[in-house]
């Protein structure tokens, strides 16, 4: 269970580094934005510390970034992800089963 929670807090601190690249800030100014000192977000990101759930929250609005977003599977593919789903829910119940089915084809 140990090495599970390590993978999840890299795995969370890698997010926290690719939206904040997509967002074009420096570790020290993400700090500097959350009204921290201007090394602490390199202080994650290096794993010495750890965040409190609000002050993630407060990363994601300072990046532009929605929960959903941040957490999901593949945070690069999110925005065609998140697209095809829209379409997807606006076919016709019989064009839905048509593409599934088509999907499942492909497996």
């Amino acid at each position: 269970m140990e090495n599970e929670m390590t993978e999840r807090r890299k795995n969370l601190i890698n997010r926290v580094g690719y939206f904040r690249t997509k967002a074009r800030l420096s570790a020290r100014d993400l700090s500097l934005r959350m009204g921290k000192s201007p090394g602490y977000i390199t202080k994650f990101e290096a794993g010495g510390i750890n965040l409190p759930m609000d002050v993630l929250f407060d990363i994601m609005e300072i990046l532009g970034v929605s929960e959903e977003e941040f957490f999901s599977c593949d945070p690069e593919k999110y925005a065609r992800d998140k697209k095809f789903l829209m379409k997807y829910r606006n076919l016709s119940k019989e064009n839905q089963d048509l593409v599934f089915n088509i999907m499942e084809s492909l497996k």
